[in-house]
């Protein structure tokens, strides 16, 4: 057996786990369609869980993708070279956010009905259609940015439309503060979801292969940004003697909120310092906006508005194979454009 076989057998043995974790995702995705959402471990009191925590961290990290390659027609933060896989990432993105939020609502007929219905007045709503214009906006400039020319109009419209999904969904969880989500209220919320977009895109172009400088260091900048706000988080809502931040801290939600500071930040930041074991510096950085996402809208639901019990949630295993499946499905589609488009 020659060396160069060797690499060959390790991507065949990927792409067949690969596929084989896409088909388990299909099959638990099918299983909560005819058993129903009581598979899951949402309920009456928090109907937002994993499905959206994922959802919201793959199209932020598609607009993250999307707005970065904009920025970088005019200031170098990935290099041109770059950017047509960028692009494919971006789009990969979208798609496995739209997979995920196909999931959530259960009958993926649902999404139908909600961008047809055209009520402009629902934050959801915006949400569904930015979501389609940051797809169709990263998709054109793939295709007429595959070479080195410069492309200012098209990263124009790239940062706008990612810069307004990103914004929408964080809007969307604002104006629910209205509504006895005071945790969803902080003025920090869309700061969180931007960096968040900026964290998880910088991440999965890394773990795709990325080891430009300016690309980690603007990384490790990111992460540091977030482990300040979680801790400016954290201790305003002490001091505010907050409900949900005994939840986040000591509470169900606990487990997310510390494996989002040790694994999802501070790991990943001695990784990124160390450069070393880089992919998994990205890997776990996504996971770590993942766990953010996740306590945010778990803690955030929890309290009840009327004389009910406080809401428990833990992911179900359905929605732990369904949100692995749907990333396979995403890097398959991945290698299927970058077979299409052959990027440098």
């Amino acid at each position: 057996m020659t060396t160069s076989t060797i690499p060959m057998k390790k991507n065949n043995v990927a792409f067949i786990v690969t596929i084989l974790l896409a088909l388990a995702g299909i099959g638990a995705w099918i299983y909560q369609l005819i058993a129903g959402m009581q598979t899951t471990g949402l309920g009456e009191q928090i109907v937002w869980g994993l499905y959206i925590s994922a959802f919201f961290t793959a199209v932020g990290a598609g607009a993250g993708l999307l707005a970065l390659t904009g920025v970088s027609e005019f200031i170098p933060v990935f290099p041109v070279t770059w950017r047509a896989r960028n692009l494919i990432l971006a789009v990969t993105s979208f798609i496995i956010g739209a997979l995920l939020i196909a999931i959530d609502v259960g009958n993926p007929i649902q999404i139908w009905r909600v961008i047809t219905a055209f009520r402009f007045s629902s934050s959801m709503v915006w949400d569904f259609w930015l979501l389609i214009v940051g797809g169709v906006v990263a998709l054109i400039y793939l295709l007429v940015g595959r070479d080195k020319k410069p492309q200012k109009v098209l990263a124009i419209l790239g940062i706008l439309a990612a810069v307004a999904v990103v914004v929408t969904e964080s809007w969307m969880l604002s104006m629910e503060a209205a509504h006895a989500h005071p945790l969803w209220g902080s003025g920090l919320i869309v700061i969180n979801f931007l960096l968040g977009a900026a964290i998880a895109g910088m991440s999965i172009a890394v773990v795709a292969g990325s080891t430009d400088n300016r690309v980690l260091s603007w990384l490790q900048v990111a992460l540091w940004l977030s482990l300040a706000f979680v801790f400016l988080e954290t201790v305003t809502g002490l001091v505010s003697e907050s409900d949900e931040i005994g939840l986040v801290l000591i509470g169900f939600a606990a487990p997310a909120f510390w494996l989002q500071v040790i694994v999802g930040l501070l790991l990943p930041i001695v990784l990124l310092v160390r450069k070393t074991y880089l992919w998994l510096a990205g890997i776990l950085a996504v996971f770590g906006v993942v766990a953010e996402r996740l306590w945010t809208l778990a803690a955030g639901q929890a309290i009840p508005r009327l004389a009910l019990p406080q809401g428990v949630y833990f992911p179900s295993w359905v929605e732990l194979i369904s949100v692995i499946g749907m990333i396979a499905i995403g890097i398959l589609i991945y290698r299927l454009l970058i077979m299409i488009v052959k990027p440098e």
